[in-house]
């Protein structure tokens, strides 16, 4: 059985933002949002401005190239969960995640790397928040590299750290998971510090952000 599409009565809408409740929304969903949020602001905001609010019992089902012109755009996680699928694209999609106090879980579907890519950059909006999860579906393992000199953590990079494994990569600010080892990589000259998971069950690798 799938998920039960959510209805108009679950999104809300102020100021530029618009909160999704419960239920199941695809793109042509979201923009059916976004047109009636230009309609009822005052001030119209563009599209790629407007900032998406996921809540929980919320679940967003979007492809790569749907994405493309939020490049710049905001979406956010309060509890909720956003599946982002893979799609053939000649492009490099930016994606700005802010992590909201109830967390909630970010999906990407298992694809090969056909063309396309996106780069996601979580940040968290306030200092208190419940555990995220990132999902890789029909992922062998996982890296996460912390480079000290730019405080960041890239999740989503080979071993020699120069290109990503797969179609995403995600960064953070700081060092969430504490990677303190160090490991010289092939091809390299400089020690970088990196940490691996292992795929678990249905060969999927989710990470746990702390809180």
């Amino acid at each position: 059985m799938g998920r039960q599409y959510g209805s108009a009565t679950a999104v809300s809408y102020s100021q530029g933002q618009i909160t999704f409740g419960a239920g199941h929304f695809d793109m042509a969903m979201i923009r059916l949002a976004l047109a009636r949020s230009r309609r009822e602001s005052s001030q119209p905001y563009p599209a790629h401005l407007q900032s998406i609010l996921a809540c929980r019992g919320a679940w967003l089902s979007l492809n790569l190239s749907e994405l493309h012109e939020w490049n710049q755009g905001l979406f956010g996680l309060d509890g909720g969960t956003i599946v982002i699928n893979h799609s053939i694209s000649d492009t490099v999609t930016i994606l700005p995640v802010e992590i909201r106090p109830g967390g909630g879980s970010l999906i990407f579907s298992d694809a090969e790397k056909t063309g396309g890519t996106l780069l996601i950059h979580l940040t968290r909006a306030h200092k208190s928040h419940a555990c995220v999860q990132l999902v890789f579906q029909n992922c062998t393992r996982q890296f996460a590299c912390y480079d000290p000199m730019t405080d960041m953590t890239l999740v989503g990079l080979v071993p020699d750290g120069e290109k990503p494994d797969g179609w995403i990569a995600v960064r953070l600010n700081g060092n969430p998971w504490q990677i303190a080892h160090s490991d010289a990589y092939e091809g390299t000259r400089a020690p970088g510090l990196k940490r691996e998971w292992q795929a678990g069950e249905h060969d999927t690798v989710i990470l746990r952000l702390p809180a």
